[in-house]
């Protein structure tokens, strides 16, 4: 019965070990046919959540090529990566590639082996919960000091299978001199079977939610007596005996020792058939070797009907469900409220333990308006937020009359028709709205409240030449608004114009302007940031000016501003030399030419671009002064909007 093993089940997965015809393989592939998404708690920008489960195992110091975790808000104690299937999936095993550079020619310990890990699973109330099982235990890679490396051999835990929808991976930090250390994967996969899929529940709410499982003994060349009623159980009970009419069965199914069924149409439930299972035995038993577990639905303060007879199993193997028994009286405070379940035993002639049958109390469903449903086609970010658009479907199920429009708003007061799953165009916090009309005019509505950031946001940068050898660099991030908000932005510099160049310094969180040493190659700033919702901003790049003697000594700076909501480039050149010089400032804005800036002086210039939005360039200036020194040097902007 549907509606009891929802009940019974009490969110516990189900667990049953795979078949010979049902070889375990990895379930986590993304090139698999129920491919599950992938959410992490965390990666920066270098490192891939999507290389968790792309099916490379091998060796590897490509950053892009595992997901890491180095650079996480709030240096947490725990990362975390999901695996989310879209249908059911029966796991018993887990693989783990690690990833470390403790101790590694070049390393610097930022990423090490975890102290601990461990999987859970997501149970069918939603809730998550360890596996379990009595070998189970989570081995950890041991790191050769001699002669450490950094991909890890693989490590597994096995555990006894539970069915699902969701795993994850919870993976402890390790403390080394007193901080907590990274972690990152290779390959996380995850191994067991595609689950049976599980029918729905019929949508007719006059069918019958579940029927008797009638069972017939015989012997051989006796035609089977086949019951001319069997119970059924409705949405809201109670358990009623109908008339059946069952298929015509040939004396050759009879005619040797073993089992068949027969399907049997109950009168008054058009489209819904009952099936008889028929034991042929050469001579039957009459010991009772066990009795099977019944269940019954009634609604508050309506006396539960339980069965007549329940079904037996007999030691010869087969079994017959019109065994007569006698259940306990039932006291009416058991059935007084709703959501109340309890057993009720019952006296069996010839089997001692007796039968149990266990009475779901339910609320009675009194609907008129159309039971509306809002789904979405993927789950959120571990940060609650989505950062892909999702998708709508409405469903609608008639009630006491047909759907005659379903209707959909995402701003509650805009109403568009519904005929085809909508993706979310709004951004922010919002309210995805729905509601169905019948023809008797009865509406019913649902509501979903999800927060969407598909923006990534960005970041300008400002610099400034000091005494001609170093650059003083300001950024500014920024989220669009109604955005999560920025919550870090990391820098890199070095000689390499490549964001993830290994001859460039380490990422460090951007706390307040930073000085950089100007040398004769040229140096580059390499700026990225993050969101609340997990956005990740692509690598911005500044060129800084080379360390150049001799020569005309200026110190240009941009900054970018509203005016009049457009976008507005200053462009400002302090002379830091001794001599006055003549400056000049060109860009695909304007071109300004200043005469005569004393020593120590500044020229500045406002170029209005007439839009609301620019993307990035850079702005060349260049000077002469009476001693014939010269100044050639240009001065970066990054993109920038007021819209």
């Amino acid at each position: 019965m549907a509606a009891a093993v929802a009940l019974v089940a009490g969110g516990a997965a189900i667990a049953f070990p795979a078949t010979a015809a049902d070889e375990p393989f990895n379930v986590a592939l993304a090139s698999g046919d129920n491919a599950p998404t992938v959410e992490v708690s965390y990666v920066p920008g270098w490192n891939s959540a999507a290389a968790l489960n792309n099916g490379v195992v091998g060796p590897t110091n490509t950053l892009s090529a595992m997901w890491g975790t180095w650079g996480a808000p709030g240096n947490p104690t725990q990362d975390i990566a999901t695996y989310t299937w879209e249908n059911p999936v029966t796991v018993s095993s887990s693989k783990l590639y690690l990833w470390q550079n403790h101790l590694t020619p070049g390393g610097d310990s930022g990423v090490m082996i975890p102290a601990a890990w461990k999987v859970e699973y997501r149970t069918s109330a939603g809730d998550w919960a360890p596996v379990t099982g009595a070998d189970l235990s989570y081995p950890l890679p041991v790191l050769d000091t001699a002669a450490p490396i950094t991909s890890q051999p693989v490590v597994q835990a096995n555990w006894d299978a539970v069915t699902t929808t969701a795993v994850r991976l919870v993976l402890d930090r390790v403390v080394f001199q007193s901080q907590r250390k990274a972690t990152s994967v290779i390959e996380w996969e995850v191994w067991g079977v595609d689950a049976p899929i599980v029918e729905p529940e019929p949508e007719d709410p006059n069918a019958f939610i579940d029927a008797q499982a009638v069972a017939v003994r015989t012997v051989t060349g006796t035609a089977p007596e086949l019951p001319e009623q069997i119970w059924v159980i409705g949405e809201n009970g109670p358990l009623t005996y109908v008339d059946v009419e069952w298929a015509p069965v040939a004396a050759s199914a009879y005619a040797d020792a073993g089992e068949f069924a027969v399907v049997g149409d109950p009168a008054g439930y058009d489209g819904q058939t009952v099936s008889a299972a028929v034991f042929v035995a050469d001579e039957l038993s009459d010991e009772i070797e066990g009795v099977d577990y019944t269940a019954t639905i009634t609604t508050p303060g309506v006396e539960p009907v339980l069965p007549e007879t329940v079904r037996a199993t007999y030691g010869d193997g087969t079994a017959s469900s019109a065994v007569d028994v006698e259940w306990d009286a039932v006291e009416p405070e058991l059935y007084a409220e709703a959501d109340a379940i309890f057993d009720i035993e019952g006296a069996v002639a010839g089997y001692a333990p007796g039968a149990i049958a266990t009475v779901f109390v339910v609320e009675p469903l009194s609907q008129a308006e159309p039971i509306v449903a809002i789904e979405f086609d993927s789950a959120p970010q571990g940060s609650g937020w989505y950062t892909t658009a999702p998708t709508v479907t409405v469903t609608a199920e008639e009630t006491a009359s047909p759907i005659a429009s379903i209707e959909y708003s995402v701003d509650g007061e805009t109403w568009t028709p519904y005929d085809e799953p909508f993706t979310v165009d709004a951004e922010g916090e919002v309210t995805v709205s729905a509601r169905a009309t019948s023809e008797d005019d009865a509406v019913g509505e649902a509501s979903e409240t999800i927060k969407v950031d598909t923006i990534a946001p960005t970041t300008g940068i400002d610099w400034v030449i000091v005494d001609g050898t170093s650059a003083t660099v300001t950024l500014t991030p920024s989220d669009a608004e109604p955005g999560s908000g920025v919550t870090r932005t990391v820098w890199s510099d070095g000689p390499d114009a490549s964001p993830t160049g290994e001859t460039n310094n380490m990422y460090a969180t951007y706390e307040e302007p930073f000085s950089v040493q100007l040398t004769e190659e040229p140096r580059y700033v390499h700026v990225q940031a993050q969101d609340a919702a997990g956005n990740v901003e692509q690598h911005v790049t500044v060129e800084l000016p080379t360390l150049v003697g001799g020569g005309l000594e200026l110190q240009p700076s941009i900054s970018q501003r509203c005016v009049a909501g457009k976008v507005a480039l200053v462009v400002s050149v302090k002379n830091i030399d001794d001599v006055a010089a003549d400056i000049t400032v060109e860009s695909a804005y304007g071109t300004k030419t200043f005469t005569a800036v004393k020593a120590g002086g500044t020229a500045s210039i406002a170029l209005s671009t007439r839009t609301v939005g620019i993307g990035g360039g850079d702005v060349e200036v260049t000077g002469s002064a009476a001693d014939d020194t010269t100044y050639e040097g240009s001065a970066a902007y990054a993109a920038f909007s007021c819209g």
